[in-house]
């Protein structure tokens, strides 16, 4: 979805989007939801709820230590996660 989301994002800079404009970010959200319409249907909701910034990465098979390691989201990350309606522990996953 990241991948998805970054290519979308170059292909509307291309055609004169300002990124931070409110109509940038709802072509960006439409176009994942119509790409990934499964990863939706429930997730509005808990998206409003959760807010933390640091989340915890995903976890590694194969680490003997056991220790978590944590992401510390940007704050264009988090908007961006806000935006499209991406919790923010799944959206770290893919970082």
């Amino acid at each position: 979805m990241t991948f998805t989301a970054l290519a979308h994002h170059k292909k509307l800079l291309r055609e004169g989007y300002d990124p931070k404009s409110d109509e940038y970010y709802e072509e960006i959200n439409s176009y994942i939801r119509d790409q990934f319409p499964n990863k939706f249907q429930n997730q509005q909701a808990e998206a409003k709820e959760k807010a933390p910034q640091t989340v915890a990465g995903a976890s590694r098979t194969g680490k003997s230590s056991g220790s978590k390691r944590k992401i510390t989201l940007t704050p264009s990350q988090v908007a961006i996660a806000k935006k499209l309606g991406v919790p923010l522990e799944e959206y770290a996953k893919y970082l």
